[in-house]
């Protein structure tokens, strides 16, 4: 999900912020210097990316052995098996968390176009 914003104007503390106070029961890790990760259990996250003009919000797995174990079913059983199996459990409990968050960050500081 992409929310666009006006130029520089976010920072990625003030936006980290107003996500934990709005979502006080899930987790919130640095993840570089223009981006966090918010989990809201141990399987089901999104990456949270600040960009000059945008808000980025990818559905994900929150922590690295997820996605290291994603990738390597992906190695081992191939392309499609995994990948039908991530559209059938993971995909729409991204996509959800990703519009629930989504949802906050344009009410805060989204502009409409």
């Amino acid at each position: 999900m992409k929310v666009n914003i006006q130029e520089n104007f976010v920072k990625l503390l003030d936006l980290k912020n107003k996500l934990i106070g709005n979502f006080s029961n899930y987790q919130f890790k640095d993840f570089g210097k223009s981006m966090f990760i918010a989990s809201k259990s141990g399987t089901i996250g999104a990456n949270v990316i600040l960009k000059k003009n945008k808000i980025v919000i990818v559905g994900n797995f929150p922590t690295i052995g997820g996605r290291i174990l994603f990738a390597f079913c992906i190695v081992l059983f191939g392309i499609i098996i995994p990948f039908v199996i991530y559209l059938a459990v993971f995909q729409s409990k991204f996509s959800k968390f990703e519009k629930e968050l989504g949802a906050v960050v344009q009410k805060e500081f989204g502009i409409n176009k």
